[in-house]
């Protein structure tokens, strides 16, 4: 039986991508015009719009993002496939990273350099943002984000937690009332991280040697959706912040001297694991299964946090 639609769906699948038809053209190297006219074609055929589209707006329907999920799969079954009877065992094409803003950068930077010096045929782009996305949805092939529990209908490896401590700049500590106990952290000023799913304000204080518990809501003065920023506000001696070693590392010598664990007696319980994560299917393209391998093995290797 004939499958009219099919040669529609790469350019199908890169309208949904690049939510442009002129970014779609470019990605494919053909003109606007002609991604148009292949919507049209494949709308008729199906009988169904797929994409509403004004001078503003470029939406999927109901029907058309249903389309993309089951195509997707679809063309992910087929690259696997292909890839498999390739002879020369090449591995190519374009993959797509979804990652934390925050934490991404810090500790996916030096890897993805390192994975596309070793695999230059894979083009990688990655996008960081803390908005939490449908990966399916966004068209991503793989995600790094921190969630509790990978989502239904994801596979997820585990590669972290965070492990906070409040950190404070000396200039900060010098006109302020002392600390020596996780309580009072509530007469300072306090600068949190805060995004559209979460707050960490939240946390449980233990004495290493006492093992006493010490639950604390902090108020805070300032709050950032980016790490970056905390830490930025923090060393500007702003405020005491909460953060995991890993944001501090990346500072140069000078800085770091300056920045003081005020409560080293003291630990928080792991929170928020991060996790690689990406949708479950039968076939897995080889550059997907490539890149998780890859930065599963230089995790499990290091431990430089």
């Amino acid at each position: 039986m004939e499958i009219k639609w099919l040669s529609y769906v790469p350019i199908y699948l890169a309208l949904c991508e690049e939510k442009s038809i002129a970014k779609a053209a470019l990605r494919l190297n053909c003109s606007s015009a002609h991604i148009s006219r292949q919507l049209r074609q494949l709308e008729a055929l199906l009988d169904t719009q797929l994409i509403q589209r004004t001078t503003r707006q470029f939406n999927l329907t109901y029907d058309g993002l249903e389309f993309y999920k089951q195509v997707k799969v679809l063309f992910a079954h087929a690259e696997a496939i292909n890839e498999g009877l390739d002879v020369t065992n090449s591995v190519y094409g374009k993959l797509r990273i979804a990652a934390s803003a925050s934490f991404g950068s810090m500790l996916l930077s030096e890897h993805l350099a390192d994975f596309n010096l070793s695999h230059p045929n894979i083009e990688l782009e990655v996008a960081f943002t803390e908005t939490p996305l449908d990966q399916i949805e966004q068209g991503f092939d793989v995600a790094i984000y921190f969630t509790e529990t990978p989502p239904e209908g994801y596979v997820g490896h585990y590669i972290r937690h965070l492990q906070c401590q409040p950190f404070a700049h000396e200039s900060y500590l010098t006109n302020n009332p002392a600390i020596t106990h996780p309580l009072d952290l509530l007469d300072h000023n306090n600068i949190i991280y805060r995004n559209s799913e979460f707050t960490l304000d939240k946390w449980c204080f233990i004495n290493q040697t006492t093992q006493e518990k010490t639950n604390i809501i902090l108020k805070p003065s300032m709050s950032f959706s980016l790490v970056t920023v905390m830490t930025e506000a923090m060393i500007k001696g702003c405020g005491i912040a909460m953060l995991d070693e890993m944001a501090l590392s990346h500072l140069d010598s000078d800085k770091r001297t300056h920045i003081i664990n005020i409560l080293p007696d003291w630990f928080t319980p792991n929170r928020l694991p991060l996790y690689i994560l990406y949708p479950k299917r039968k076939h897995l393209a080889q550059r997907t299964s490539l890149f998780v391998n890859f930065i599963r093995q230089k995790f499990d290797k290091t431990n430089e946090y």
